[in-house]
């Protein structure tokens, strides 16, 4: 239990237990990424729900995206504008990762927040009550086993920083036990379970697209591959409900 409370404190703002007692193998908590996804979703669900009462429909989804924004920190919208800044930057490898950390915010990583959230919201809006709880719960999800996969099989780009927890260090074992855990959740919507396989190819191919540029992955280049697996999850329900 404490091993999910200190994952579950370490992936979002949600304080449940203050002074945790040290975890030497806290990098084994990634099995419980995609139930600490579950456990945004069903606060989504259940604040837009309230807020239906209230408000009307677009505007409770502005609202409910920006709690998402809030109980996160905002961590992998961070993260996805330090990687839009420096792996478009087409400088060399250093100095990629300098930018990165820079906490400036460039032109690069405004757009990308920018149009991460319009995704968002716009997609959200344009969803009916049912596929917008789907939505809801399953987008945080689906975030979540991204960063599994992002870690997976990954190097670590830099020499030291907190993205070295779990980047290269999630075994296969792991990797299967989080891929169960979505699959049982996403069979609320049994078509999501397709979205699994385009994921699967998806973080592929970025960790071989930061490898390129930067020799590996980053907590950045995590955090870009939660935001942006989301907003293709949004498209692909959208896509699937016109079809």
């Amino acid at each position: 239990m404490y091993s999910f409370i200190g994952i579950l404190q370490f992936l979002t703002r949600i304080s449940v237990v203050k002074a945790l007692p040290f975890n030497e193998e806290f990098e084994k908590g990634v099995v419980y990424f995609p139930l600490v996804g579950l456990v945004l979703g069903i606060l989504l669900v259940a604040f837009n729900y309230i807020l239906s009462f209230l408000l009307p429909p677009s505007i409770g989804v502005i609202l409910t995206v920006t709690l998402y924004i809030f109980l996160t920190g905002g961590l992998h919208l961070d993260g996805l504008g330090d990687s839009f800044d420096g792996l478009y930057s087409n400088r060399p490898r250093e100095r990629v990762l300098e930018i990165m950390k820079d906490s400036r915010l460039g032109t690069n990583a405004l757009l990308a927040i920018l149009m991460i959230l319009l995704i968002k919201i716009v997609g959200l809006q344009s969803l009916g009550e049912h596929q917008l709880n789907i939505a809801l719960i399953l987008m945080p999800v689906m975030g979540r086993q991204a960063l599994v996969l992002g870690s997976y099989h990954a190097v670590y780009a830099r020499k030291e920083g907190m993205g070295n927890i779990f980047i290269g260090k999630v075994t296969t074992e792991q990797l299967m036990i989080t891929l169960l855990i979505t699959i049982l959740i996403s069979m609320i919507s049994i078509k999501s379970l397709l979205f699994l396989t385009l994921l699967l190819g998806f973080a592929h191919w970025y960790k071989k697209h930061t490898t390129r540029i930067i020799g590996g992955m980053t907590g950045d280049t995590l955090g870009a591959l939660c935001e942006l697996t989301e907003a293709i999850y949004l498209l692909f329900l959208i896509i699937q409900i016109r079809i």
